[in-house]
């Protein structure tokens, strides 16, 4: 028997179909909105509105931060016979009975980080903005070839599908601090370091097992597989203070 994670929110299996290079409309626009409210939160408490260069390396930091993650997880469906799409983080049940429930969808990844961040004055930057709904794509859950024939599997999506999908842009961000780790080190570049905190940050944030945000995917999906991002997760959290 396959395992469930719970559904905290809305859960749909409709995605859209007008897609460019498997990225839709919808997640283009949502991800240039989270692309200006996650450097807005950035800068709290201090905005720096007569810094244009300021603005526009967070502008451009959370736009590869977000590209990025998308990306891998976009590879990984693919590999693991699945089809993806991103969406704001919601809630829309707050109970385990299926009546209780709002009327409609909260949209908590545009409300919390701002309500979280203002309230802190800064402290608090959750970038918890994006959960992706996901469809089985069971043609091409091809398993080996059987003669001149092809063995489909015969089990659909699971868990461990949704799962080892997050991993991978949890892994992608990781790769992006790597990256940045050495280009401020060895090219003394300030903004590479801003990029290193806040891929880290945002893995981190979402690594959280709460309702549909990926890391809840991996936590209940993988939980070996999550422990070990949290390791590796902490480990960079260090670096970022050291470095």
């Amino acid at each position: 028997m396959q395992k469930r994670y719970p559904t905290f929110g809305k859960h749909t299996t409709k995605l859209s179909e007008d897609t460019y290079y498997d990225f839709s409309k919808k997640e283009i626009v949502i991800a240039f909105i989270v692309i200006i409210i996650g450097a807005f939160i950035s800068f709290i408490p201090v905005i720096p509105t007569d810094n244009i260069q300021e603005i526009l390396a967070g502008l451009i930091i959370f736009a590869i931060i977000i590209a990025v993650n998308f990306t891998a997880k976009k590879l990984a469906a693919q590999r693991y016979s699945i089809r993806i799409e991103h969406k704001f983080w919601e809630i829309y049940r707050f109970g385990f009975y299926e009546g209780y429930h709002f009327k409609k969808p909260i949209p908590l990844g545009v409300i919390l980080p701002f309500f979280f961040a203002i309230l802190s004055l800064g402290y608090i930057k959750p970038f918890t903005f994006f959960q992706f709904e996901a469809v089985d794509v069971p043609n091409k859950r091809i398993v080996k070839q059987v003669g001149w024939k092809k063995a489909l599997r015969k089990d659909y999506m699971g868990d461990y599908d949704l799962a080892y999908t997050s991993a991978w842009g949890f892994y992608a961000l990781l790769g992006v601090a790597v990256i940045a780790t050495a280009v401020y080190k060895f090219l003394d570049f300030s903004y590479a370091h801003d990029l290193l905190k806040y891929s880290v940050f945002y893995g981190f944030w979402n690594l959280l097992p709460l309702g549909q945000l990926d890391g809840s995917k991996v936590f209940f999906g993988a939980f070996l597989l999550w422990i070990f991002l949290i390791f590796l997760y902490t480990i960079f959290f260090v670096m970022v203070f050291l470095i």
